[in-house]
């Protein structure tokens, strides 16, 4: 029952990612490769035990989960990079747009009266 929940999220993220391929067109090849990828180790779980085996780990299930880990944070800190360069661009963006619009006062009278008054 749960691979039949879990196929149909997957497939689920393969049309959301096609959908978006026009917009983010990297970021769509990578969930599609990952939803493809993981529709396959859904419908043949032994092939994550036998990959698992293979490159020294105990049970395909601890693989995925090490995979995701690793993938999840690889995106955290892409996420944390990009808002990281779009602050420094909004806050150089703050600064000339200050310093183009920075009005000089206005004299005062000897005694500091407003002359407009």
């Amino acid at each position: 029952m749960i691979n039949l929940a879990l196929a149909a999220a997957l497939i689920l993220v393969l049309l959301y990612a096609l959908t978006q391929r026009r917009r983010a067109s990297r970021v769509a090849l990578g969930m599609g490769v990952l939803s493809v990828i993981g529709l396959g180790l859904v419908l043949a779980p032994e092939t994550a035990n036998a990959l698992a085996e293979s490159v020294g780990v105990g049970r395909g299930a601890d693989l995925i989960l090490y995979c995701f880990v690793a993938l999840v944070l690889a995106a955290v800190l892409n996420v944390h990079l990009r808002l990281r360069a779009e602050h420094e661009t909004t806050t150089e963006l703050a600064r000339t747009i200050a310093l183009l619009s920075a009005r000089r006062p206005e004299p005062r009278n000897r005694d500091g009266d407003d002359p407009a008054i």
